[in-house]
């Protein structure tokens, strides 16, 4: 081996083990501790040489370096934020991110998930199964992903549905466009009214529907949006499976009210399975490389099996725990059983384990 490029590989070697201890500790990690680490991992002692690898991390963005809060305390490192993961994996491969907790919880913060919701212990389990979901979700970040799994659903799952959708856009627009004069928004305009108008809080409001349309939409009659608010998208009158050519003006708002009454059940559906369906996506793609595991398998199995069960809620402000989320909660158990992660459950017993996830997450709201 050449000398130079075997005091690299040492130096590597170094660096991979702080950013390893820091990632171990649940806490910023003070200077004095790495060095004591160092001394007995890798017989380093020489503070400038410690100093120059700490530093050296920190230029590329791996670690964060913790001011003292006043003078004569010593700097405290720590890895903290979905960039400083980014950069270690581009630069340690070797490193297994999603086998550290504190790195699984940067990931859950980015993603929005809260651990006053059982989802956000499922989503934790998730990224600790599957290394390519991780990777993923620190690659993308939150809101990429969810654009492209709400396209995985559209394009594959719901494509007839899809199409009808898009059909449907498409002749209401035209319609619009030919019975209104003074209506000049373009196409991708009206589209996304259209699939914004499938949020609930929204639809309980008329004058947030009308502002929408005067916004927006400007030069469409107001008795579409008060229809839009009348009917809460529900209760409309039925319209041919075969779209016509053309929609007549009076049939107009009642082509409108089915296209939107198809995209708030389209996403209703897909909120059931989004979870499900990004975590088999990847799945999929570790059984295609031969990265997949038997727990990986065993998890996504189980969990279909769990949703086919009469379900609640686990949104925290209207919590209520049905036969999927108990079967999802007892699932999980296992896995930190086996896995001792995340550390707040890991007792001795899966029992145990269970019955400290479910004081966790209010019992009292159990509805069998």
């Amino acid at each position: 081996m050449v000398k130079g490029k075997g005091k690299h590989l040492e130096h590597k070697k170094v660096k991979s083990s702080i950013i390893e201890f820091i990632l171990e500790n649940e806490e910023e990690v003070p200077e004095p501790t790495i060095r004591n680490y160092l001394k007995k991992r890798h017989d380093v002692i020489d503070q400038s040489t410690i100093n120059k690898h700490l530093h050296d991390l920190q230029k590329l963005d791996c670690i964060e370096l913790i001011p003292p809060a006043k003078n004569g305390l010593r700097n405290k490192w720590n890895v903290t934020k979905l960039k400083n993961l980014r950069n270690i994996r581009h630069e340690f491969p070797e490193l297994h991110l999603n086998n550290y907790e504190k790195a699984i919880n940067i990931v859950l913060r980015e993603l929005e998930y809260f651990d006053n919701s059982p989802d956000w212990l499922t989503y934790y389990l998730k990224l600790y199964l599957s290394a390519s979901f991780f990777n993923t979700c620190i690659e993308t970040g939150k809101r990429p992903l969810e654009t492209a799994v709400v396209k995985v659903y559209r394009n594959s799952i719901d494509a007839l549905r899809q199409r009808r959708i898009d059909d449907l856009l498409k002749k209401c627009y035209i319609s619009c466009v030919k019975h209104y004069p003074d209506f000049k928004a373009p196409e991708e305009e009206f589209t996304n009214v259209m699939h914004t108008l499938r949020f609930e809080p929204l639809l309980s409001s008329h004058s947030i529907i009308l502002e929408l349309f005067k916004e927006h939409l400007p030069g469409l009659p107001e008795e579409i949006p008060l229809q839009i608010f009348q009917t809460q998208l529900s209760g409309i009158e039925g319209i041919p499976e075969k779209i016509p050519e053309e929609i007549d003006n009076k049939d107009l708002i009642r082509y409108v009210l089915n296209t939107l009454h198809l995209i708030k059940k389209q996403w209703q559906d897909f909120e059931f399975i989004n979870d499900d369906l990004l975590f088999e996506h990847f799945l999929n793609h570790d059984i295609l490389i031969g990265e997949e595991s038997d727990d990986q398998l065993y998890f996504v199995k189980k969990t279909k099996e769990n949703h086919a069960l009469p379900r609640g809620s686990t949104e925290p402000w209207q919590m209520i725990l049905k036969e999927a989320e108990l079967a999802d909660l007892k699932l999980a158990s296992e896995m930190i059983f086996k896995y001792k992660q995340p550390s707040r459950f890991s007792f001795n017993t899966i029992d145990e384990i269970y019955q400290a996830v479910l004081d966790s997450y209010s019992p009292w709201q159990i509805r069998l």
